[in-house]
């Protein structure tokens, strides 16, 4: 397997925090390339960053996914998802927070959503409804820290697990059986966080690509069948 991970933004060390949680995930023998863009801001943190984002994936997915099997998108609001999944297929094409929030609902009928800038939140409401889930979430909670945006790929920031721990505890009230970790900067927390709360707490890009694995897996499933002739599930997103 040759997965390709992008990372839209400029912080070398938040693709590294995506890239530790898609190789704890990757069988013996698969291979990732993780991209960080070499323009736009280090972070996706106000909703006018969006739109650059979205460009920026699919202009590095044009340009790399050919010598690859599988795309993961590491960008938390899935940005350029359907544009991607046009463009790739048949190649699989997964967002972190879709996936996350599809294996949410096999942890119970409700999740919740954990994020990071309260300017944010309400895209991410928006996301979890444009992927028909929104009957199922508990609510999106934001956290403010700028010092997640700072800690080392390879650390876990006992302020940023704190403040994380705090925001899930009323969508836990609200009836929340999972949380989802909808943020790059917050790859390699959930464990923790899982932790503390005592509820499964999901990692976009760790689902992100068990499901890529999962759909290739299908592919070659269909013995006899190529995997350019393999029709996957347009996005439902415009």
């Amino acid at each position: 397997m040759r997965l390709l991970l992008i990372n839209p933004n400029t912080s070398v060390h938040i693709t590294e925090r995506l890239a530790a949680s898609a190789r704890c995930q990757l069988p013996a023998g698969a291979t990732l390339t993780a991209l960080t863009a070499t323009e736009g801001p280090r972070a996706v943190r106000s909703p006018a960053e969006v739109q650059g984002a979205t460009e920026r994936v699919v202009a590095m997915a044009r340009e790399h996914a050919a010598q690859h099997d599988a795309v993961v998108l590491g960008i938390s609001l899935d940005c350029g998802l359907a544009q991607a999944r046009a463009l790739c297929a048949p190649r699989p094409v997964v967002g972190m927070t879709e996936a996350a929030c599809l294996l949410a609902c096999l942890c119970g009928p409700r999740f919740g959503v954990l994020t990071l800038g309260r300017d944010m939140a309400s895209l991410y409401h928006n996301h979890v409804c444009e992927l028909g889930l929104g009957q199922r979430l508990a609510g999106v909670a934001a956290i403010e820290s700028p010092a997640a945006f700072d800690t080392p790929a390879d650390a876990v920031s006992a302020q940023v697990l704190d403040l994380l721990d705090a925001a899930a505890q009323p969508l836990l009230q609200n009836g929340a059986d999972a949380i989802v970790l909808a943020g790059a900067v917050l790859c390699g927390y959930a464990p923790a966080l899982q932790q503390r709360l005592g509820k499964p707490v999901l990692d976009g890009v760790a689902c992100a690509v068990q499901l890529a694995r999962a759909q290739l897996a299908l592919a070659r499933a269909n013995s006899g069948t190529d995997l350019a002739q393999i029709k996957f599930l347009p996005s439902n997103r415009s």
